[in-house]
């Protein structure tokens, strides 16, 4: 992918959009099974989403792991600045929010402080046109990456992803 294209890519609403939709699926899917914990994220936990999959390093470390320890041993250089560029890309992440809400892919719970799948978007991941549903597209890796990264935050409780992520919630 050519860089002015990946500029493009990463402030396009609609990419943000399928990210968080993957990543509160990929958390749905195992969060379900567990009787201890939320079955939908946090809110909080989308700020931290955009700026793990937009980064290729994390995107690809991510995509290769199924435990947050196991990405950390690959790449601990995941957690140096999360917490600036999740506030740096806080705007992009609410208009992303936005768009899902407004499409009624996503919706908040507000007593629990949770973000959730609409009716209809519970099961899979949202169809990519055909050119963007290619392995080795950006749009897929990043759709892929989330769903995983949203699998993984499922697996462990708030107190430690705050404190592997070095991040606040």
């Amino acid at each position: 992918m050519r860089n002015n294209n990946l500029f493009e890519l990463l402030q396009n609403t609609v990419v943000g959009t399928i990210a968080l939709h993957g990543f509160t699926l990929g958390y749905h899917n195992v969060a379900k099974h567990k009787e201890e914990i939320l079955k939908f994220p946090k809110l909080g936990y989308c700020f931290y989403v955009l700026p793990i999959v937009y980064n290729e390093d994390a995107m690809n470390t991510f995509r290769g792991s199924n435990e947050l320890y196991t990405v950390l041993l690959k790449n601990s250089s995941i957690v140096l600045g999360l917490q600036e560029r999740a506030n740096k890309m806080s705007v992009q992440t609410f208009d992303s929010l936005c768009l899902a809400f407004s499409k009624k892919i996503l919706t908040i719970n507000r007593e629990e402080g949770t973000i959730e799948l609409e009716r209809g978007f519970q099961v899979k991941k949202l169809p990519l046109p055909f050119r963007m549903n290619d392995e080795h597209y950006s749009v897929k890796k990043i759709q892929d990456c989330s769903f995983k990264l949203g699998s993984i935050f499922a697996k462990r409780n708030e107190n430690n992803i705050r404190f592997e992520l070095n991040i606040t919630l």
